[in-house]
């Protein structure tokens, strides 16, 4: 159990020195305010006070809060897990009115101390949410059925933002929940997302793929040596050929052995009992282009980390350069990605590959969950499927296009 004990701060310019109560859960510490300042001469040197109206009335605040920490272990079961931070937060909060607590001062909390993925995200719908509410403060009461249904039409026109961030929004008002109503008195005691449903975005599925021609112009692409453009022709390439390795992945991907890349899916890898963990072989075709490319420290396999600062700036600088071929070569939009889905079509619909190998070879789960668990993983199947695909498409192209063409 957590234990309490009466911590002095710093003392003041004034000769003063406020007087804390230190909550301490395992390694973590938090303070509470008691309200209550001693004058140096209050205290003796080894920390006695000397004010027993003082000394009295801090302890009578001890009891209160030691009290309040008992009755808050009776009902949280997990409490062992809880850091000194959350259980402050619980004992000061939980005679709070739903009035009183404000969803945008939660949410810039949980903001900045969660390590999720996406964060961004959660920044610009929470930026986008007090557009719309117009107002510094937004009490969780105001956040009803109505309300959403407002944010939604705010974001009308806009079918992408509508269903995430209203999904995200969803996901904040419920840490919220898990936060404040503890078991001893609920606080938000409103759950509007039982009865509202946030829209789901209509995808127009394999519409990101390029054709087997457009993929070919892209192929035959010739930038001037160095540029940014050809860099993009590059990966994209790469990415084709190495079954839509996406670009976070190419720029932290670490192991190659055996002609073999190996690397973790950082999109999925933390929500994946395998850590979505892939084997991809290099298929003679490209292994110039990987050598070009080579790291020269022993932390990447690629060397665009060194070229660039982050993951982010790696992506934004191939998307720019694949605009450039776009525009040159005739196809509209041209993106990174589309070397993934290109992927993913051409093996499907070219080679006739089943939807459950196309799936592995994409590294997602599938929908083969059972037999998953008795199957043991062997990587040989897509890798010998890749290799069918890249032979099929690049027989007819020079054994050292690749290597040749931009030196």
């Amino acid at each position: 159990m957590a234990t309490l004990k009466i911590e002095f701060g710093k003392l003041g310019t004034k000769g003063t020195l406020p007087v804390y109560l230190l909550l301490v859960q395992g390694s973590s510490k938090k303070r509470i305010p008691t309200g209550i300042v001693l004058k140096s001469e209050e205290i003796t040197p080894s920390g006695k006070i000397k004010n027993h109206q003082k000394e009295f009335a801090i302890e009578q605040i001890r009891r209160k809060y030691q009290d309040k920490l008992e009755s808050l272990y009776s009902s949280i079961i997990d409490w062992r897990n809880k850091d000194a931070s959350t259980l402050v937060e619980l004992l000061t909060t939980s005679k709070r009115k739903p009035h009183e607590i404000d969803f945008f001062e939660f949410a810039d909390e949980w903001i900045k101390n969660s390590k999720v993925k996406g964060i961004k995200n959660y920044v610009t719908m929470i930026n986008t949410l007090k557009s719309y509410y117009s107002s510094p403060t937004l009490p969780f009461k105001k956040i009803d059925y109505s309300f959403l249904v407002g944010f939604e039409r705010y974001l009308s026109g806009k079918p992408r933002a509508q269903s995430l961030y209203i999904g995200l929004l969803r996901h904040l008002y419920r840490e919220a929940m898990r936060r404040y109503n503890t078991g001893i008195e609920p606080i938000i005691t409103n759950d509007p997302f039982i009865a509202y449903r946030a829209p789901k975005q209509k995808i127009r599925k394999g519409v990101r793929s390029i054709t087997q021609e457009e993929l070919m112009k892209v192929y035959d692409y010739v930038g001037r040596p160095h540029s940014r453009a050809q860099l993009a022709r590059d990966c994209f390439i790469l990415s084709f050929c190495l079954m839509g390795i996406n670009s976070v992945d190419m720029y932290e991907c670490s192991v190659l052995k055996n002609n073999t890349l190996c690397y973790n899916r950082a999109k999925t890898k933390d929500r994946r009992e395998d850590e979505a963990y892939i084997e991809v072989k290099i298929h003679p075709f490209i292994r110039s282009l990987v050598k070009k490319y080579k790291s020269s420290d022993k932390d990447h396999v690629f060397n665009f980390s060194e070229r660039y600062k982050s993951p982010v700036d790696f992506n934004r600088a191939l998307n720019i350069g694949l605009k450039e071929i776009g525009k040159d070569v005739g196809i509209k939009d041209l993106q990174f990605y589309q070397a993934r889905h290109t992927f993913a079509t051409l093996s499907r619909n070219l080679m006739k590959f089943s939807k459950g190998d196309v799936d592995e070879a994409l590294n997602h789960i599938g929908s083969f969950d059972i037999a998953d668990i008795y199957i043991k993983k062997d990587f040989s199947i897509i890798n010998e499927n890749n290799f069918k695909l890249l032979d099929t498409l690049f027989s007819n192209a020079e054994t050292n296009a690749l290597s040749n063409a931009y030196k």
